[in-house]
């Protein structure tokens, strides 16, 4: 049996070859990887990725897989030692080059990094992400070295300093690792040479932190920031202070430039999507929320913030998609209720006015109207479909009733319409099928077992009818025509007996139910007991002396006895009051 490869979507798009057939043991390792890798659980994935390539060292999807997993995990060495791999395997892949050169920008190889970047201009000359960061790269290694050049006089001089500095931030960070919090800070400020490291600040701010001096916490930070202004744990940290104190406009600043070197840090990435959408600044929320929710799709809290944001820059129509996620993946019920049920409620109110009206046209042009904000709402879709239904549009009604089911699988009442359209139209195993899904989807409900029970009927799959219609009496016991149905069911399979009890429980239900007195005495000539189906036939002729199926039966029975003059006498009788029962 043959694999199929699932690729992330990421993959297929970022690459224009042809997919090539990889070894199937490793396509079966690569789609176990995937069911983790579509969860974010990274780490369970790794394992299996690493088995694709080792049973497939050409697999370059699974590579880039295992590439992204690492990177999520912010193993950077071996994304790195990945990339080189794929490198190798699609040379004339400039995006892999790119990607490999950003990561060792990070690493701050940058000789590594320009080396990437050449290679991806090789392949496409015009690439101008890739110019430009080689550009961006040559102009900071080119100041770096004037700095050097400036420092080296000094460089005898300033030995001595550094050497004390280094000393001493390792003694203070030895003690820092102890927790001895006091310690380490007293070792720090003891210093009293001119400092040049940003993470020896840095220390010193986390160890404030730690002893709760908030204030000279965020000084440290601050100073730290002089030196670097892009320490990444600097920004991230004081941000997260700023925020904290509901600073926001600060806290933007800060969570920008740390996301900047860290972009892979979903929990840094929905941080500073807050602070933008707390700072009021909507419009520069949204992105960062749609990245997020890209990564992380079933966070309820992080689609109610994109509806309100949507919602702030009057974009309705996503807003009204983005509290519908809201409200799937556990978001705040009672806060997505007051933006959507204004909209969806106002809808819903003047579609059902105009439905107890009669006025089932317009009722259909205001859920149009609605399903154009809110298309994922199924309830709308079903509704729209009910109203179809009233002014006879089948088709349109089965459209609107699929897309609810689609929307919302298990919506019963969408099976259920779907069920009556085909049974009307005689078309009963469609119809079947669906008063069956109707039951899966959870509506055990009396009448939908009785049509079930009818289809199958029809479709000659009486055992089936059978079971359905007992399943109705479980629900409702005081239902003649289910008994009825039963019955019949039980005729057809030539199971008399049960066929008579069912239609005496009708009868006990209705004494005057003619059809089932009737088919209680088809049953007794089928058991040849046709005396007693004279009897009983003629106690229904004593209520009802028109009724032609009793004369009809009785001729039946009389001609089985040998009667043959009776037999005729009451055949013919009954064709004068039913000519259709001529033979």
């Amino acid at each position: 049996m043959a694999l199929k490869i699932v690729f992330p979507i990421l993959f297929l798009l970022s690459t224009s070859c042809s997919l090539i057939a990889q070894k199937p043991e490793a396509i079966k390792e690569y789609n176990s990887g995937l069911q983790y890798y579509n969860m974010h659980n990274y780490q369970s994935a790794i394992p299996f990725f690493e088995s694709a390539v080792k049973k497939d060292p050409a697999f370059v999807y699974a590579y880039r897989c295992l590439i992204s997993c690492h990177e999520q995990e912010g193993d950077l060495k071996i994304s790195a030692e990945l990339y080189e791999k794929v490198v190798l395997l699609s040379p004339s892949d400039k995006t892999v080059c790119y990607n490999l050169a950003m990561t060792y920008i990070d690493l701050k190889d940058y000789k590594k990094a320009v080396l990437n970047l050449k290679k991806a201009l090789v392949v496409d000359p015009a690439y101008l992400k890739a110019s430009s960061k080689l550009k961006e790269i040559e102009e900071y290694l080119k100041k770096q070295a004037e700095k050097n050049n400036e420092k080296q006089p000094q460089a005898n001089s300033e030995e001595n300093q550094h050497s004390a500095e280094n000393s001493t931030y390792s003694s203070a960070l030895h003690l820092y690792k102890k927790e001895n919090y006091e310690a380490c800070l007293s070792k720090l400020n003891n210093f009293n040479r001119k400092i040049q490291n940003p993470d020896f600040y840095y220390l010193k701010a986390i160890t404030y932190q730690h002893l709760g001096d908030r204030e000279k916490a965020v000084l440290a930070y601050e100073k730290t920031l002089e030196l670097d202004d892009r320490h990444f744990n600097t920004n991230l940290n004081l941000g997260t202070i700023f925020y904290n104190d509901k600073n926001f406009e600060e806290a933007v600043h800060l969570f920008e430039t740390a996301y900047l070197r860290r972009k892979n840090d979903m929990k840094l990435l929905y941080n500073l999507a807050k602070a933008h959408f707390y700072a009021k600044e909507y419009k520069e929320a949204i992105p960062y929320l749609e990245t997020y929710l890209d990564r992380n799709y079933n966070k309820g809290e992080a689609w109610t913030l994109l509806g309100d944001a949507y919602s702030k820059t009057g974009k309705s129509k996503n807003a009204a998609k983005a509290y519908e996620e809201a409200k799937k993946h556990g978001g705040d019920i009672d806060h997505i209720a007051d933006h959507l049920q204004n909209n969806i409620a106002e809808f819903g109110r003047k579609a059902s006015e105009y439905t107890q009206n009669g006025n089932y046209q317009k009722a259909i042009e205001v859920l149009e109207q609605a399903i154009s904000e809110h298309s994922e709402k199924a309830s709308l879709h079903f509704n729209l479909g009910l109203n179809y239904m009233e002014i006879g549009n089948t088709k349109k009604a089965r459209e609107e009733f699929k897309k609810t089911i689609d929307l919302e699988p298990a919506h019963a009442k969408a099976y259920q319409g779907l069920a009556l359209i085909y049974y009307e139209r005689q078309e009963f195993k469609e119809a079947a099928a669906y008063y069956l899904a109707t039951v899966d989807a959870g509506k055990h409900d009396q009448f939908v077992y009785y049509k079930l029970g009818s289809c199958y009927f029809k479709l000659k799959r009486y055992l089936d009818a059978a079971n359905a219609y007992q399943e109705a009496i479980v629900l409702n016991p005081e239902e003649k025509q289910y008994f009825f149905g039963l019955g019949l069911s039980f005729l057809a399979l030539d199971k008399n007996y049960k066929s008579i009890e069912a239609f005496e429980k009708a009868l006990d239900i209705d004494p005057d139910f003619f059809d089932a007195q009737y088919h209680v005495c088809v049953n007794l000539i089928k058991i040849s007991q046709f005396e007693k189906c004279i009897t009983e036939a003629e106690k229904l002729l004593k209520k009802n002396d028109q009724y032609a199926k009793a004369y009809l039966v009785i001729g039946h029975a009389h001609n089985r006895l040998g009667n043959y003059v009776l037999a005729n006498e009451f055949q013919k009788k009954a064709e004068r009051l039913d000519p259709t029962l001529k033979q």
